[in-house]
C-alpha cells in the first residue's frame, strides 16, 4: 500500500483501496498537488449540514496554479442501530471537487430540477430563472439567498459550462465565491476525475 495523503484512521480495507485507486487515477490525469490548507470550513455548506461527525481527511490541488480547483476529501462517519446491544460505527469517504471563481455569486445551490420541483416553484416560486436560456432553467433548478448577486454573476459562459455537466447525480453550492461540486455517493475514481475535471473548468470560466 502506498504512503496516502489522506485520514485513514478507522477507516476498512475496501475505503483504503477505493482511495488508493482514485489517488492512482488523479495524479493520470492531472499535475497533483498536495494542499497544506486547512481553511475550508464544510459547516459553511448545507450539503453536509445533516451529518453528526465529519472532517476534512485530505485535500488535493488539481493543475495548480493553472486551475483554481482542488478536491477536498471529506470522512463522514455512519452509524447503524442494532437493537440487540452497540450500533456499529464505520466512517466512509466522500470526495467534493471545489472551485474558487472568479466572481462573488453569493449563497446558491444549483441541481437537476424535478418534476416536485415544478410544481412547488408553481404553488411557491422561489427558483431563479433565466429567461433568456430556457434550456438552463428546464434542466437545472438554482436558488439563491441574493437572486440579483447570483444573477449576475451566473453569466452565460458560465451557465453553458454547468450545462456542459454529463452526470445525473450531482450539486453544485457556491459560498460566495467557494464553488462545491459533487454528491454523497461512495467513492468512484472515474466520478471523481469527470468532477475535477468539471470545477476545474468552472474555474476558469470568466
Amino acid at each position: 500500500m502506498e504512503n496516502l495523503p489522506f485520514d485513514i484512521t478507522d477507516i476498512d480495507a475496501g475505503e483504503v483501496q477505493a482511495l488508493e485507486d482514485t489517488y492512482r487515477a488523479l495524479r493520470l490525469k492531472f499535475k497533483v498537488g498536495l494542499s497544506g490548507d486547512r481553511t475550508f470550513d464544510i459547516k459553511k455548506f448545507d450539503a453536509f449540514s445533516n451529518y453528526k461527525d465529519i472532517s476534512v481527511g485530505g485535500s488535493l490541488l488539481i493543475n495548480h496554479p493553472e486551475s483554481g480547483c482542488y478536491l477536498t476529501f471529506v470522512k463522514v462517519r455512519t452509524d447503524i442501530p442494532n437493537g440487540r446491544g452497540p450500533g456499529i460505527s464505520y466512517f466512509k469517504y466522500q470526495v467534493w471537487a471545489c472551485a474558487t471563481l472568479r466572481s462573488d455569486f453569493g449563497r446558491m445551490m444549483v441541481r437537476r430540477e424535478t418534476v416536485v420541483d415544478k410544481i412547488l416553484d408553481f404553488v411557491h416560486p422561489t427558483e431563479l430563472q433565466f429567461k433568456d436560456d430556457l434550456p438552463f432553467s428546464k434542466k437545472f433548478h438554482v436558488v439563491a439567498d441574493d437572486k440579483q448577486k447570483t444573477g449576475v454573476a451566473m453569466t452565460k459562459a458560465f451557465r453553458n459550462a454547468v450545462m456542459e455537466i454529463n452526470a445525473d447525480d450531482f450539486v453544485i453550492e457556491i459560498v460566495k465565491s467557494t464553488l462545491i461540486l459533487g454528491n454523497a455517493q461512495p467513492l468512484d475514481p472515474k466520478q471523481v476525475v469527470y468532477f475535477a475535471d468539471a470545477a476545474s473548468k468552472l474555474s476558469r470560466v470568466k
